[in-house]
């Protein structure tokens, strides 16, 4: 459960960094009536100087500043201990992509884009402390080294802190007598299992477990299977967009049940457009009488990708769908 003003044993602490005083003004003026204390520094260098006497419980820095910027100055947060976890989030004019990627896989918990609105920053703000309690709440459950619920905390947000933290061991997941795990090696995120599927396309499933229940715990002995080679923060960042996309198919996606068949003009539209790899891969599944069920369970491609080539080939009138 989310904590209330009203409920918090004390102000929270918040850091903002910004060389624009009208913007620390501005973040002061909306938070200080909201249960916190505002402590401002105009660099990274002037912050580093408060952080030798302060500790905050979160902090807010701009990225382009003088004699110290927002990413130098993140980077040495994170290497003190006592400061480390401490929630930050980068405001930024910089609207291009690489920019945001670059503090994403160095673990920045947020970003805002100026001009931004006060309300929102709250919000953001909030978010992450709501986070962070969550858990250290999950610490410590029965034998586990952690344990909780995705519903206080992301399957997300949990596979990323997981990773920034360098976790060992085996995610052991519960949702609808279903169960999955996600093995973690020194923070690497090296094989998944859902369902029947292992790798990449099963941890793109369990991202999107929104009740599950979850238990970290050690490894056993002996070699770990290795499904997936990616980095961790590449592997969740394409699992989000691979989320978005089976979210926007699989309202319009034909039952499970349901089997394919090519139609009578399905030859001469294939002539007229590119085909996709997961386009042919149904195709193939399809003549060998493969349900719509079995197409998703029986290839190894992302169960997004092949949602989006049985929508596509439907609409597109090559295929169509049959109980």
């Amino acid at each position: 459960m989310t904590e209330t003003v009203l409920e918090r044993s004390r102000a929270m602490r918040l850091l903002t960094v910004d060389d624009s005083k009208l913007v620390r003004e501005m973040i002061e003026e909306f938070f200080v009536p909201n249960g916190y204390e505002v402590l401002h520094a105009e660099n990274g260098r002037k912050a580093l100087e408060l952080l030798e006497r302060e500790t905050p419980d979160a902090i807010v820095a701009d990225i382009v500043m003088p004699v110290m910027d927002g990413w130098a100055f993140y980077e040495e947060v994170r290497r003190r201990p006592g400061v480390a976890d401490v929630p930050f989030i980068f405001l930024t004019v910089e609207r291009e992509l690489p920019h945001r990627l670059r503090g994403l896989r160095a673990g920045a918990d947020d970003y805002l884009t100026k001009p931004f609105e006060v309300e929102e920053l709250h919000a953001r703000v909030e978010r992450s402390l709501e986070r962070k309690r969550a858990l250290e709440r999950a610490r410590g459950v029965g034998s586990a080294l952690l344990g909780g619920s995705v519903e206080h905390l992301s399957m997300s947000d949990l596979l990323q802190i997981l990773a920034l933290n360098r976790k060992d061991g085996v995610l052991h997941l519960a949702q609808d007598a279903k169960d999955g795990r996600i093995l973690f090696e020194d923070g690497a995120i090296v094989h998944a299992e859902c369902d029947e599927v292992t790798g990449l396309k099963a941890l793109f499933r369990l991202l999107g477990w929104t009740r599950a229940s979850f238990r970290l715990v050690a490894r056993g002995r002996g070699p770990a299977p290795r499904t997936i080679e990616m980095s961790s923060t590449n592997a969740l960042m394409d699992g989000l967009v691979s989320l978005d996309e089976w979210n926007r198919w699989s309202g319009i996606l034909p039952a499970r049940e349901a089997h394919l068949d090519e139609t009578d003009a399905a030859a001469e539209r294939w002539r007229s457009r590119p085909v996709t790899p997961a386009e042919l891969d149904v195709l193939a599944r399809a003549r060998m009488g493969a349900a719509v069920g079995d197409i998703l369970e029986g290839s190894p491609l992302p169960d997004a990708d092949l949602a989006e080539a049985i929508c596509t080939l439907v609409t597109d009138g090559i295929l169509t769908a049959r109980l």
